[in-house]
């Protein structure tokens, strides 16, 4: 009986040591395992490729290999490994030599890091002056091709359309237009292009030079009601309808840095404004072009 108790007491034993000694080593693999992510991570931080790390991390790990048994090691392709060696070969990280006709690869000195990266340092403090220097040319660029978004405002309605005509009485030097007369004078706003014209000229003194269509109606609006006018405060330049396809569709003004179209089908009169120097500036283009072209004065 006490044999047996030795002997199990001495077994016992002895499977508490493996137990306790498996244990230890794989606290130690874990514990390492850990430690060489941690290295990795440090090793992105201070400019190196995902790749890069764990190629350099695990050379430190196994020493002098060949490209297949680190490939293998770092869980990467061969060809992809054997690239990264490569570079951080050129980065002074890692060094190589031939041992018949086969490439094997080793870590630098850990020391050599310190080195990248105070090389690094002096590449980007290098740059940082580069682009100190270039920053005033950078601002020209900036001023040169600067693009502000237009801005545009919807206005509905038959308060909206009066609204938007109103505004270009706002102009500092007169606007020019296509003057859709003979839309207005069929949704019966006769009276209020009255009252408009009268408050464009003697009290807002603002001149306007307009493309109206070549209609009966309005020949009459006009002989009518800008007999009286001063000469300079309108010019009017007749075009036929049918020669400028869609051109009295809407009514445009455009006056300053705007743009104003409105639009007179009757239950459906709505206003649009857009503030923008470039399109006002290409509107006007164009509006000289017809102008000159059907002999405008």
């Amino acid at each position: 009986m006490n044999v047996f108790y030795n002997d199990f007491s001495l077994f016992f034993e002895k499977e508490t040591i493996r137990i306790v000694d498996i244990a230890r080593d794989g606290f130690i693999l874990i514990l390492l395992s850990i430690i060489f992510l941690m290295i990795e991570d440090k090793l992105v931080e201070i400019g190196l490729t995902s790749g890069e790390s764990k190629v350099y991390a695990e050379l430190l790990r196994i020493g002098n290999q060949g490209v297949s048994v680190i490939a293998k090691r770092a869980k990467l392709n061969r060809t992809t490994t054997y690239s990264i060696l490569k570079s951080l070969e050129k980065k002074g990280l890692v060094s190589s030599c031939k041992n018949g006709g086969i490439s094997f690869f080793t870590a630098n000195d850990p020391n050599c890091l310190v080195g990248y990266v105070d090389s690094q340092c002096r590449v980007f403090s290098y740059y940082r002056d580069e682009i100190l220097s270039l920053i005033p040319k950078f601002r020209e660029l900036k001023g040169f091709y600067d693009f502000k978004k237009p801005i545009v405002s919807y206005h509905d309605g038959i308060e909206g359309v009066k609204y938007v005509m109103y505004d270009a009485l706002s102009a500092k030097s007169g606007f020019c237009a296509y003057l859709c007369l003979h839309k207005w004078l069929k949704a019966g706003f006769k009276d209020f292009l009255i009252n408009y014209k009268n408050f464009r000229i003697a009290s807002k003194k603002i001149p306007l030079r307009a493309i109206v269509p070549d209609a009966k109606e309005v020949h009459k609006f006009l002989a009518e009601n800008y007999k009286n006018s001063p000469a300079d405060m309108t010019n009017i330049l007749y075009v036929d309808a049918s020669d400028c396809f869609g051109l009295f569709d809407h009514q445009m003004n455009i006056y300053d840095d705007k743009v104003a179209i409105i639009h007179l089908d009757k239950g459906a009169e709505y206003g649009v404004l857009i503030q923008d120097q470039k399109i006002a500036d290409m509107q006007r283009i164009i509006f000289d072009v017809v102008w000159n072209k059907y002999g405008g004065v």
